[in-house]
């Protein structure tokens, strides 16, 4: 895959469109709660605790969710699907973990507002802003 230089920003053209953005946060939504469900049944039937069993359904979750612009190439399983990788705006590197957990942090509580942001000229959401990240086709 080719990057642009450094000095040039990204073509509209190079960045995914609002429906496959969408699309790619509905899959890792699903992919979610299916890991979710996944831990809690493997934790249930290795027959741990009751307790136990939700607090590493929950963890399993909450890391995919926060962490998964972190995994190869940028890609968490729905962008991996669609065509898209969360690259570093400024050095074009794939997506760190740091990155990846500024940039996933903000949906829970601003999903909307977040949304917003993308219809203005740099299509970027706000927790791209704050992890300087933008996501690429």
């Amino acid at each position: 895959m080719k990057f642009p230089r450094k000095s040039r920003r990204l073509a509209p053209a190079k960045t995914p469109g609002l429906g496959r953005r969408r699309g790619g946060q509905i899959i890792d939504s699903l992919v979610t709660f299916f890991l979710f469900f996944l831990a809690g049944r493997a934790a249930k039937f290795v027959g741990l605790p009751p307790n136990v069993v939700g607090l590493l359904a929950l963890g399993s979750t909450a890391a995919y969710y926060l962490f998964s612009d972190a995994m190869p190439n940028g890609k968490s399983v729905g962008k991996k699907l669609l065509g898209m990788s969360v690259i570093d705006e400024r050095s074009y590197l794939n997506c760190n973990l740091y990155q990846s957990f500024m940039r996933n942090i903000t949906t829970p509580f601003l999903n909307f507002f977040d949304w917003i942001f993308i219809f203005f000229g740099s299509r970027k959401r706000l927790g791209d802003m704050l992890a300087s990240t933008i996501v690429f086709r």
